[in-house]
């Protein structure tokens, strides 16, 4: 095989190994039953099938519509599957809760539990996580729209590297009981789509940020304040349907 392109495959595998890891770190569980049987169990919003069918493609398992909620539950539970999800994963997951998970799971199938690595704006980690546990939107301000990108979490410690490595602040938000990270200036927000677009999302989401540049330039030309029957209003229209059937 040509060598350039093993290492490309390499580089592709180890970078949906991290996105995963962020991906399970949001919205994942690793389990050991009372019977001892170990399992990944993935939650995500009934629009996010998609995403968890790209997991079911890499791993195998099974996706399912929860019964009486609007979310999709992504399950492996066969013990080659789950070997082969430890050493992709260990060395990778970040998230406290998460690390407790890992060691008990690494321990019941005798795999030495590797602590993470050094997060660098290489690593695929950021976009899984945002994928489970981020959020963007747009408010109006003063009459003006004003962007803003979000990520959840109970435990502020699991929030400092997004932080670190995309600027923004953390706060205590009341309303939904946790700590949020958010980014509101365009500089930063669009310093973060760069990294999306070495690092690509697989949730819903992506429909959005695909619309992030068109936003700013409607915003840049006061679209939403044009005549309602000009053509520069009905482009602020179009836009906001596309947003919105997010």
């Amino acid at each position: 095989m040509n060598t350039s392109l093993s290492e490309s495959a390499s580089c592709d595998i180890l970078a949906w190994n991290e996105y995963l890891s962020g991906l399970i770190d949001g919205d994942g569980s690793l389990l050991v039953s009372n019977k001892g049987y170990g399992s990944l169990e993935i939650t995500m919003g009934i629009c996010d099938e998609h995403a968890l069918n790209k997991v079911k493609q890499k791993l195998g398992g099974s996706v399912k519509l929860r019964s009486g909620a609007r979310a999709f539950r992504y399950r492996l539970h066969d013990k080659q599957g789950m070997i082969d999800l430890i050493n992709r994963i260990n060395g990778s997951i970040r998230n406290s809760k998460t690390i407790a998970q890992l060691k008990i799971i690494c321990a019941h199938y005798k795999i030495e539990y590797q602590k993470p690595k050094l997060l660098t704006l290489d690593n695929s980690w950021f976009a899984g996580f945002f994928d489970a546990e981020g959020t963007i939107g747009y408010s109006f301000k003063k009459g003006d729209p004003q962007l803003t990108i979000s990520v959840s979490n109970k435990n502020r410690m699991d929030l400092l590297s997004y932080q670190e490595f995309f600027d923004g602040f953390i706060r205590w938000d009341k309303a939904s009981n946790t700590h949020k990270w958010d980014l509101y200036s365009k500089e930063a927000i669009l310093f973060f789509y760069e990294y999306l677009q070495k690092h690509p999302l697989h949730s819903a989401k992506k429909k959005r940020f695909f619309l992030l540049k068109r936003f700013y330039l409607l915003v840049a030309c006061r679209a939403y304040r044009a005549e309602r029957d000009s053509i520069l209003f009905r482009a602020w229209k179009r836009f906001d349907e596309k947003w919105n059937t997010f």
